[in-house]
């Protein structure tokens, strides 16, 4: 029978004249080479010669569309990493090998080089499993075939899909007795006054620069931490006072939250991003770098070490960590020289995985956020000055299932807009995931959004979101601000994606005071103001009993009712 093909519905091809068009593609371009059933002289060949031929011939570029699904894994039992990858139609290759290769995040190159560090058999499930060693926790792996004498990756790599079934904390996120938190005053800690406060959560900030390095205290040394056979400082003293503040909260029965910041270091500038070293940018905050080795493997040991002393209880537990601060605003919070959203996104995506990969590898139930605050869609495209926190989310979203979805969550600061403004209730607001701002009054547009299955965690659950910073400021008057914190407290205990309400402070700032801010639920001068009180009271079984007033100054006829304007 003689085959013809027809090509642009018009001209035909013989078969022969086709195959030949395609060896000379195969000779500028790759193609994995056609399977046969008999070798040269017609030998029927050998098994791993039918393995090598496979089922298909395609170009080395559409491997990739041949994968359909793959898993990788830590197994608990056998101590090992397992991964599976599903290949229904069999690319040829050079042999009948499938081999892995482990790539640093900052390692974006096309081409695979070193060794694999595992080789299977090639078919259409393959299964390969490999001792795990220090360092895979933070690499992705890429499968690959060998074809015309190169590794070719037949998809993007994944990174271990659990890295709490490696934690030696096995305890689940403990369950407060209600949502309120608080930043408290260091200088109040061990007080019968904060004791009263009957906090549930707890919050405080560890900037990079204060435990990056070495220490003169004789009392406190410094503190060597061995990660991939470099040695790494971190300063003893600094360390000592997180360890009794943490020990102490724990104590207290406190779920408590650490936030990781990237301030700048001139004795570390390794730590911050090539496109972020800019000392004159005015920025508070900066990209972590993963863009070269040496500021990956730093993150790296920063975060295990982190993660490892605060996971056991021995120094002080942290439940939940939120790393860096208001990353949609790159400017001033999160530094980054670029006005690129996907690239941005991406690698922050990068940092933010080796800390959730680090910390979940420690403590099992940790919770692991990064945080937005209230702009959440007013750009009007313009991202030279801030990103979308809606838009920002999304591109995190899609770098990170890249390379393996997981359990993220996100901390909002849905602060009024103005800042100043207490009596938030008195404005309209747009309820839909289209608003511009993202408020108290407006949760429904940051919670329908993660209700969305496209956004949902690897259980198909909505994921965890904390508002881990919101405040009202005592300027217009301290009963103002109390309605307002009562309100707010109970439009978040209503609401059931809302896992916890982090106040902002316990004592007024003069940094924040300068602008007309005095959050604290104390004056500068630890005096009390009248939301001290409010603060104390509203989540015990009389707390409704201390709120009256605020629906007076709402001008609501009942809580409920109240409630009804947020949803």
């Amino acid at each position: 029978m003689h085959w013809k093909v027809t090509v642009a519905g018009k001209r035909t091809l013989s078969l022969a004249v086709l195959i030949m068009l395609l060896g000379i593609l195969y000779g500028c371009g790759r193609y994995a080479p056609a399977s046969a059933d008999a070798g040269p002289g017609g030998k029927t060949p050998s098994g791993q010669e039918r393995i090598a031929r496979g089922t298909i011939r395609t170009a080395v570029e559409n491997l990739e569309t041949h994968t359909s699904e793959m898993e990788l894994f830590y197994d608990r039992e056998t101590e090992q990493i397992v991964c599976f990858l599903s290949m229904p139609r069999i690319p040829e290759s050079d042999d009948g090998n499938l081999y892995l290769f482990a790539r640093g995040c900052y390692d974006d190159s096309e081409k695979l080089t070193g060794n694999p560090v595992a080789v299977g058999v090639k078919g259409k499930v393959c299964r390969i499993s490999f001792p795990c060693e220090q360092g895979y926790l933070f690499c992705r792996f890429v499968p690959a075939l060998l074809i015309a004498g190169d590794y070719v990756p037949v998809r993007e790599g994944l990174f271990l899909s659990n890295p709490q079934d490696m934690a030696g904390n096995q305890d689940a996120y403990p369950q407060p007795a209600s949502k309120k938190g608080l930043l408290l005053d260091p200088a109040m800690l061990y007080t019968e006054e904060t004791a009263q406060l009957g906090v549930k959560h707890a919050i405080y900030n560890i900037p990079l620069s204060l435990i990056m390095g070495e220490t003169t205290n004789e009392i406190c040394p410094t503190i060597e931490y061995m990660y991939q056979g470099t040695c790494y400082h971190y300063n003893g003293a600094e360390l000592f006072a997180y360890d009794t503040l943490f020990t102490y909260l724990t104590d207290m029965g406190m779920c408590n939250t650490a936030i990781v910041l990237n301030d700048w270091n001139d004795n570390y500038p390794e730590m911050i991003h090539p496109q972020a070293r800019n000392r004159e940018s005015g920025a508070y905050y900066y990209m972590f770098n993963t863009a070269d080795q040496e500021g990956a493997r730093a993150l790296e040991a920063t975060a295990s070490f982190l993660a490892e002393r605060y996971s056991s209880g021995e120094h002080g537990m942290v439940h939940s960590w939120v790393i860096a601060n208001e990353i949609n605003q790159h400017h001033l919070w999160n530094y980054m020289e670029t006005g690129n959203l996907d690239y941005y996104a991406g690698e922050f995506e990068k940092a933010f995985r080796i800390f959730y990969q680090a910390i979940k590898s420690r403590y099992a139930g940790a919770r692991v956020y990064y945080s937005i605050d209230h702009d959440w869609n007013s750009n009007e495209g313009d991202n030279s000055r801030y990103f979308n926190a809606r838009d920002l989310i999304s591109a995190f979203d899609q770098a990170a299932k890249a390379h393996g979805n997981y359990d993220w969550g996100i901390a909002i600061h849905p602060y009024p807009a103005p800042l100043t403004r207490v009596n938030y209730w008195s404005q309209k607001y747009d309820k839909t995931m289209d608003a511009d701002v993202l408020t108290i009054m407006n949760l429904s547009a940051v919670t329908d959004f993660f209700r969305q299955e496209a956004y949902r965690d690897t259980s198909g659950e909505v994921r965890s979101i904390a508002i881990t910073e919101l405040g009202f400021s005592s300027g217009a008057g301290e009963k103002l601000q109390a309605a307002a914190f009562a309100y707010c407290y109970y439009i978040a205990e209503a609401n059931p994606y809302i896992d916890a309400l982090i106040l902002n402070r316990q004592t007024d700032a003069p940094e924040e005071m300068r602008q007309g801010l005095a959050f604290g639920i104390y004056g500068y001068d630890h005096s009390e103001k009248y939301v001290k009180e409010i603060f104390s009271r509203i989540d015990t079984e009389d707390g409704k009993n201390y709120t009256d007033f605020m629906l007076n100054i709402l001008g609501a006829d009942s809580l409920e009712e109240a409630l009804a304007w947020a949803q």
